[in-house]
């Protein structure tokens, strides 16, 4: 145990030589090493392709955190469960595990991805389906084929240029021709004006629901309100709209078992990422609704909901087929905590704050989670576009975030993360880990994670802090990824000592000595081709643990340090924009000289 003395005393050391131990006591768990691999991120396994969910994370990663802190049965708390990771690989790797999500989308598409279903019975109520509706609905999509001038071609997707209200072109499939590509005719305009006009008469007649909720104000909504968007279902061109309220409409009807309906809707929902304006052609590449906001192309893709919703169905089968044989029967999905203790149940979802958890005091094993950073992506805003076909707008008073409209500043989400983390704290067993990966452009939101921890009552072991690189398929939009931003996690494991920590101690800063520090860490790294992202992935490393240490102790100093680095990296970035565009243009070019070498051979 460190003495006042010594926590009084003057830092003169580097603090990029510090260690945790060195200012608070030594009380740190032995039997398990927190050191942690890098391994080779993989794409998304196929329970994971099933449905649209943002910013999942490896799978891999999290399976080797599972792998390395925990054993079977031990029961691990994700507070921020999003598109389920951590539940499903908890589950294939026979651990009890709870996730909780206030955002209803999560948790909806992590109970679709951990539970059981008889593939042969999805099957059955596709081709039950398929029978009823797929006539009905193609025929919204039918084409001339320009080679055997058959009327019975029917089009997968049809581009439109929204500033002229004209479609340009399309791909369509002909039962005689096969497969081609032709530019629009008159007839194309001429069906999707008719479908347009008789789209009331047809929803009346045939009682069909689709969503009539308006779109709320919001960070990433207010695009689409300026641009004359009041209502989600604007988003889709009505012959679509149509087809959506059909097949919902048919597979609420469809005599089949409850599972069946259930994976079907899924399917549906699923088809909902490619089905409006959002939809593009990046290059050849048809492209759904890809970035973390709302925006409507000037050239849109209006593509097939039947062929979409089929795609949907085939990429669910091969998600369960994963799921049910890597899964199985060992998911029991538990309605109270107590039912995982008693064995009777492996899983608990719960949709709802983690800030309030009902869970007993220290029953979890280990926390392992990846939480919102800050306003990178707006969760809720962006999920009601999903949750508007189930009627519900979602409550986003209790999200943890950083956003104008919900006035919701970086103190904010602070508070926030550390009504978490208090929860987190109280349910995990003495010595237990916190386990989470953090990604941000901005120290500033970075400080405020490792802050609410520390607030908290967690450490950061001194071994605690890894950076773990993206999926390289992922990574592969040629310039901006990986010269402009972040694309791995750094991945944090904190620690609940066994006694209270120092933390009532004031440890006092040398601030001239890190403004100085900082100065030459640029100095160092101004002539080397070090990118911005890679700069700030090392200052990081030291800065880190730095924040973990004295903002116990020393808040207001910790709060200095921060801006102050923010400051210097404002001062350069004319010099980062400079390094990227040149990097940009190095690569275009050897893409091009790659292109032309092939083309040649």
């Amino acid at each position: 145990m460190l003495s006042k003395t010594t926590l009084m005393r003057k830092v003169e050391r580097s603090v990029y030589e510090r260690t945790l131990d060195e200012l608070l006591n030594s009380d740190i768990k032995k039997d398990k090493s927190p050191y942690l691999k890098i391994v080779k991120a993989k794409p998304h396994s196929p329970v994971y392709m099933m449905h649209k969910f943002w910013a999942r994370r490896p799978y891999n990663v999290f399976a080797q955190l599972i792998s390395h802190y925990t054993k079977p049965d031990d029961i691990i708390l994700d507070p921020f469960c999003g598109g389920g990771v951590t539940v499903v690989e908890a589950l294939r790797l026979k651990r009890r595990v709870v996730g909780v999500d206030i955002n209803p989308l999560a948790t909806y598409v992590t109970e679709m991805e951990v539970t059981p279903v008889s593939i042969k019975n999805i099957q059955s109520g596709y081709e039950k389906l398929k029978s009823r509706i797929e006539k009905e609905v193609s025929k919204l999509y039918q084409t001339t084929c320009p080679v055997c001038g058959s009327k019975d071609a029917i089009f997968d997707w049809l581009e439109w240029d929204e500033v002229r209200k004209k479609p340009i072109r399309l791909k369509y499939k002909c039962p005689k021709c096969g497969v081609g590509e032709k530019d629009a005719q008159e007839e194309d305009l001429l069906l999707s004006r008719r479908i347009d006009e008789e789209f009331d008469k047809t929803v009346l007649k045939k009682e069909l629901w689709y969503p009539k909720a308006k779109i709320p104000m919001g960070d990433k909504t207010k695009g689409l309100l300026k641009k004359g968007y009041t209502h989600f279902f604007q988003l889709y061109t009505k012959r679509n709209l149509l087809a959506l309220a059909l097949l919902f409409e048919e597979i609420s009807l469809l005599k089949a078992e409850k599972e069946v309906q259930d994976f079907l809707q899924f399917a549906v929902s699923g088809s909902l990422k490619w089905a409006s304006k959002q939809s593009h052609l990046r290059g050849k590449v048809v492209e759904g609704w890809a970035i973390h906001a709302y925006w409507v192309y000037p050239k849109t893709l209006e593509i097939n909901v039947w062929n979409t919703f089929t795609r949907r169905c085939y990429a669910i089968v091969r998600g369960k087929k994963y799921a049910n044989k890597n899964i199985g029967v060992f998911f029991k999905k538990a309605e109270l905590f107590e039912d995982l203790l008693n064995g009777k149940a492996t899983c608990l979802i719960l949709t709802q704050s983690s800030k309030t958890l009902p869970i007993p005091k220290e029953k979890i094993d280990i926390v392992i989670t990846d939480p919102p950073f800050g306003g990178n992506v707006n969760y809720g805003e962006l999920a009601d576009y999903w949750m508007v076909w189930k009627d519900e707008i979602i409550d986003k008073s209790g999200e943890v975030i950083i956003n104008k409209t919900q006035e919701k500043a970086l103190s904010d989400y602070e508070e926030g993360l550390k009504q978490v983390f208090d929860e987190c704290f109280r349910v995990l067993k003495k010595e237990g880990y916190m386990v989470a990966t953090f990604n941000s452009k901005d120290l500033r939101v970075v400080a405020s994670f490792v802050i609410a921890t520390a607030r908290a009552g967690f450490l950061l072991h001194p071994q605690g802090l890894l950076y773990q690189p993206p999926i390289r398929a992922y990574t592969t939009t040629f310039h901006a990824m990986q010269v402009g931003a972040f694309t791995g996690d750094f991945v944090f494991t904190f620690y609940k000592p066994k006694t209270v920590p120092l933390d009532t101690y004031f440890v006092e800063i040398d601030l001239e000595n890190f403004r100085r520090q900082i100065a030459n860490l640029v100095k160092n790294h101004l002539n080397e081709r070090v990118t911005e992202p890679e700069f700030r992935e090392k200052a990081y490393k030291a800065l880190i643990p730095f924040l973990a240490i004295h903002s116990r102790s020393n808040l207001k100093a910790c709060r200095e340090v921060v801006e102050y680095f923010e400051a210097e990296m404002r001062k350069l970035r004319p010099h980062f924009k400079k390094l990227r565009e040149k990097i940009i243009k190095e690569r275009r070019q050897m893409f091009l000289a790659k292109k032309n070498k092939i083309k040649k051979e």
